[in-house]
């Protein structure tokens, strides 16, 4: 399925650094990002390496690179997003580095290590459980032995369960409506038809509680794992931020 055409929807531009919500994002990231690292009880070595996953556009990324110094690669399954981040990043005269595939490809597409990887900006409503848990488990083998891995995800049971089947209308020009289809119980998904003049789209939008994502987290041996509501100024729902290190990180 093809993400690229939600892109134009009022409320995902801010995910697309090309567009005037998507810079005003990036300004607001770059302000912030010092307090999310801080929530997190994250402290970087000087010119970090970092890997931003399901990196969309880069926002995230640019903001790494450019208040730390940083040698960032963005993963992400959208080529023409990631090109909109490496556009922006020489306009900034930053180092960013890309790569096309899947987060479940990790370690067959990125070589190396890194002192932080990060999965930001809620996005695994696009993943299921048993996916996320294989990307886990790549994610310890490129993470550097001092490293982290951060993770940033909204409670989506919370969101989603009490008006699951209404429908929605995700923009008003041109019009798109967003209508319950199914739900996938022992998947942990519900289908949505997302239908607009011109084009129609069934998406599947996985249930994420925080607990879900410690389990995970701790099932692939990640012993410290640290949870924390964080204030993210662009969702409507409080996120919550994991931070999961290794047990020989444990003094």
């Amino acid at each position: 399925m093809s993400l690229e055409w939600l892109y134009t929807f009022d409320e995902l531009r801010a995910y697309s650094v090309d567009m005037k919500q998507g810079k005003l994002r990036l300004g607001s990231t770059i302000k912030h990002m010092p307090d999310l690292l801080e929530t997190a009880g994250i402290s970087l070595p000087e010119n970090p390496k970092v890997l931003c996953l399901m990196a969309g556009s880069c926002i995230e990324g640019l903001a790494f690179a450019q208040l730390y110094k940083a040698e960032v690669t963005c993963l992400d399954v959208q080529k023409r997003m990631l090109l909109k981040g490496v556009r922006e990043a020489k306009r900034r005269k930053l180092r960013l580095k890309t790569v096309v595939a899947d987060a479940k490809e990790l370690t067959k597409k990125v070589k190396g290590t890194f002192d932080l990887v990060t999965i930001l900006g809620s996005p695994l409503a696009h993943l299921g459980i048993s996916d996320f848990d294989g990307v886990v488990t790549q994610v310890k083998e490129v993470l550097h032995r001092k490293g982290t891995f951060l993770v940033e995800q909204s409670d989506m049971v919370f969101r989603i369960m009490p008006y699951y089947r209404d429908a929605m209308v995700p923009n008003v020009n041109p019009p798109v409506i967003n209508v319950h289809i199914s739900f996938n119980p022992k998947e942990g998904y519900f289908e949505r038809l997302l239908f607009g003049r011109n084009k129609q789209e069934v998406s599947r939008v996985f249930l994420w509680g925080p607990w879900i994502i410690e389990y995970v987290l701790k099932k692939n041996g990640f012993s410290s794992v640290e949870v924390n509501p964080y204030a993210d100024p662009y969702l409507t729902v409080q996120p919550f931020l994991f931070t999961a290190r290794s047990s020989w990180r444990i003094v």
